[in-house]
C-alpha cells in the first residue's frame, strides 16, 4: 500500500475543505493510505511515496518559509504539484505571461509599492480593486474609488511590496465560474455567487458554491488556458468572470485550490482515475 500525504495548515478555523472525499476515495479500493499532515510541522517526509499540496491555505503569509519546505519533501519524495509550479503560480505576474499568449486576463497594473498609484486612461470604471500580487482568499483586498486613489487614504491598508489594481467587475455578482482539471483533462465545474452586498466569492465571505455545467465556449477557453502552462501539472483551477460579452481569467490556481469535490460525485473518482495514470 502506497503512502500518501495531504499537505495542510495547523489550523483550518473559518474554512471550508472537503478533501476527506477525496481520500476516502483514494483509500477505497486499498491501493493508499491518506494522512493529513501540516506543511510546517516536522515530519519524516520519506515515509511517504507522494505528498500533495492541498490546505495549505496559510502558505501566503509565510512563502519563503513554504517554498524551503517544498524544497526539502521534493528532495526527499514526490511532490504534487512541484516547486516549480508553486513558484511561477504564487506570484500574480503569472496573468502577463498568459495575456502575451493570448489569453484574456482582468485588465491589470502591476505596481510596486511605495508609488504613485494612476488609472489608466482607458478603464472607464469608477470603482477599483487592489490586492497583493502574493495573497488569498481575499487577503488585503480593498474595493478603491477614484477618489480614494488620488488622495491615497488608504495607503496605511499597503505594505511595500507587488500589489496589482484592476477595475472593479460587476459582472462578479453573476459569479465566477471554477473549471477543474486533473491531469489536464476537465472534472467538473462550479460557480460562486457572492453573498448580497459582497463581492467576495469565496465560502468563507458567504459566497454561495453551486455546481454548473460550462457550454462549449467555457470549455474551450479552459482548454487553451491549460494548454498555455508550459510546467507539469496535475491538478489546476481555472476561475473565470463574465467580461464584454466572453469570460475573462481571474485567477489560475495551481497550488492549493479548493477543488470542491462535494458538488459533483464523479470528481473524486476522476481525481482517482487520473492519479492511477501518473502514479
Amino acid at each position: 500500500m502506497k503512502k500518501i500525504a495531504f499537505l495542510t495548515c495547523s489550523n483550518l478555523d473559518g474554512f471550508v475543505a472537503d478533501d476527506q472525499l477525496l481520500a476516502q476515495e483514494l483509500e477505497s479500493q486499498g491501493q493508499y493510505k491518506v494522512s493529513n499532515i501540516p506543511w510546517d510541522a516536522p515530519t519524516d517526509w520519506q515515509e511517504f511515496d507522494v505528498v500533495i499540496i492541498r490546505t495549505t491555505w496559510d502558505y501566503y503569509k509565510r512563502l519563503n518559509e513554504f517554498l524551503e519546505t517544498l524544497r526539502h519533501i521534493s528532495s526527499l519524495t514526490r511532490l504534487i504539484n512541484s516547486v516549480n509550479v508553486v513558484q511561477w503560480n504564487c506570484h500574480k505576474g503569472y496573468l502577463l505571461e498568459l495575456e502575451n499568449k493570448g489569453v484574456t486576463i482582468v485588465p491589470t497594473v502591476f505596481l510596486k509599492y511605495p508609488c504613485t498609484i494612476s488609472i489608466p486612461a482607458d478603464w472607464k470604471a469608477e470603482k477599483f480593486i487592489i490586492k497583493p500580487c502574493i495573497s488569498a482568499s481575499a487577503y488585503k483586498t480593498l474595493v478603491l474609488t477614484r477618489e480614494d486613489i488620488r488622495e491615497m487614504n488608504f495607503k496605511n491598508e499597503l505594505y511595500p511590496g507587488d500589489w496589482m489594481l484592476q477595475p472593479f467587475l460587476d459582472e462578479i455578482k453573476q459569479g465566477e465560474i471554477s473549471l477543474h482539471y486533473f491531469n489536464r483533462h476537465f472534472s467538473h465545474a462550479i460557480i460562486k455567487i457572492p453573498k448580497s452586498g459582497d463581492f467576495r466569492v469565496q465560502e468563507e465571505h458567504g459566497g454561495d458554491i453551486q455546481s454548473f455545467k460550462p457550454d462549449s465556449v467555457l470549455l474551450k477557453l479552459g482548454e487553451k488556458i491549460i494548454s498555455n502552462i508550459t510546467h507539469d501539472i496535475f491538478y489546476a483551477r481555472v476561475d473565470l468572470v463574465p467580461f464584454k460579452g466572453t469570460y475573462a481569467l481571474m485567477e489560475l490556481e495551481l497550488i492549493e485550490p479548493a477543488l470542491y469535490f462535494r458538488t459533483d460525485p464523479q470528481s473524486e473518482k476522476n481525481f482517482h482515475n487520473e492519479f492511477n495514470k501518473i502514479f
